[in-house]
């Protein structure tokens, strides 16, 4: 009996005892509360120790990395105004957030976390509103060129989303516990009814830029056009004067070739030429009229003559 009773208390203290150990992992944070008032914020993991229950109960959190998609996939989109300095009139813009978040790694951010949100829902859903809100005045504070535009000095994509990450953070950490990490953008449209009428803008100053580079890369043609046919001329006219140098210096050297072969044997370079005038001038159907005394024909006269001499010295004989 004592035996049974022993061990009844044993098993008494060991659970009582553990009751008393508070086991925190790494990915939460634990509030210790004392008949229902937090005592005692622990954000360091490993094992601590408590009153036992009912004394003492705990709340715990996860400290990991949250992503607030702002709408929510199954939420309507949201509208906002951007700032147009030229037109004066701003913009209408569907924008689509999403904010990186936890609970801040103190354990006054983390009491004050459980005091003011009591839970992630109710912190998501005021964390969106400050978002929103922050948004909307930052877009209807700058130029719609700020996110997009082809002019990279314009563009401040990141500066802009810096801006409104500071802000919100300003809003939710002190007063909420809630450590903002990032705020992006995830979607960047126009309304639909806006959607068609920007992008036809965009076609026409797209088919301006176009002609534009169409106009300077005709202009740069023509030029490249006149450079190569000057150069064409040049090439052409050096070379005909080289052909005409070389056509000179052969005519020279036939000239002078002629010249020694008509000093070696003058009436018979005088006969070829003549027999040479004859076959170039005196073909098939050919007539010419010319005198009997012509230079032309001395040599078919001297012919004819000599077979006149001949033909009364045939008949004497």
């Amino acid at each position: 009996m004592r035996a049974s009773l022993t061990l009844v208390f044993v098993v008494a203290l060991a659970a009582l005892g553990l009751t008393c150990c508070l086991v925190v992992d790494r990915r939460e944070y634990v509030i210790q509360m004392r008949f229902g008032d937090p005592v005692r914020s622990v954000i360091d993991p490993g094992l601590h120790f408590k009153w036992p229950w009912p004394a003492d109960t705990v709340v715990r959190f996860d400290n990991r990395l949250r992503v607030l998609e702002n709408p929510a996939p199954d939420q309507p989109d949201r509208e906002y105004l951007t700032q147009d300095e030229e037109s004066g009139i701003g913009k209408n813009v569907v924008v689509t957030t999403y904010t990186c978040w936890r609970i801040k790694r103190d354990p006054v951010a983390v009491q004050r976390f459980l005091e003011t949100m009591g839970d992630v829902s109710s912190a998501e859903a005021r964390l969106g509103d400050v978002v929103v809100s922050e948004l909307g005045a930052a877009l209807g504070s700058h130029d719609f060129s700020v996110l997009v535009s082809t002019d990279s000095q314009q563009r401040r994509w990141g500066d802009f989303l810096d801006e409104i990450r500071e802000r919100c953070a300003k809003r939710v950490e002190e007063p909420y516990g809630i450590e903002i990490v990032d705020v992006r953008i995830q979607r960047l449209n126009f309304p639909d009814q806006n959607r068609r009428n920007v992008f036809a803008r965009m076609q026409a100053e797209r088919e301006t830029i176009a002609a534009r580079y169409r106009s300077e890369g005709d202009e740069k043609a023509t030029g490249i056009r006149a450079q190569a046919k000057r150069k064409g001329d040049e090439i052409i006219a050096k070379a005909y004067e080289q052909a005409q140098q070389i056509r000179g210096e052969a005519e020279a050297e036939a000239a002078r070739i002629y010249a020694a072969a008509y000093g070696q044997d003058p009436e018979f370079y005088a006969f070829v030429r003549t027999l040479e005038a004859y076959e170039k001038t005196l073909t098939q159907g050919t007539v010419a009229i010319l005198s009997g005394s012509s230079d032309f024909l001395r040599l078919l006269n001297r012919e004819a003559e000599s077979e006149t001499r001949q033909a009364p010295q045939q008949a004497g004989e």
